[in-house]
């Protein structure tokens, strides 16, 4: 399974923030604090698909993506 979205045509991927965790922010935010983790991508993209409008940080870039998420079944 995997997190991914295209971005102004770069695709990005969800990855583990420090090799350990998937972090997923509220809508509109940035702060650690307010961030939900999760060790594995099927808790990630579950939490993601029962809470529209949060986002997940993707690389390249680290950015916090919230929109055109998807999540692929590989």
């Amino acid at each position: 399974m995997r997190i991914w979205a295209n971005t102004k045509g770069v695709q990005k991927e969800a990855y583990l923030l420090h090799g350990s965790r998937f972090k997923c922010f509220p809508p509109s935010t940035n702060h650690v604090a307010s961030a939900k983790e999760f060790a594995t991508v099927e808790g990630a993209a579950l939490f993601l698909l029962q809470n529209p409008g949060w986002g997940i940080r993707m690389n390249p870039g680290s950015a916090i993506i919230y929109d055109g998420i998807n999540i692929a079944l590989d």
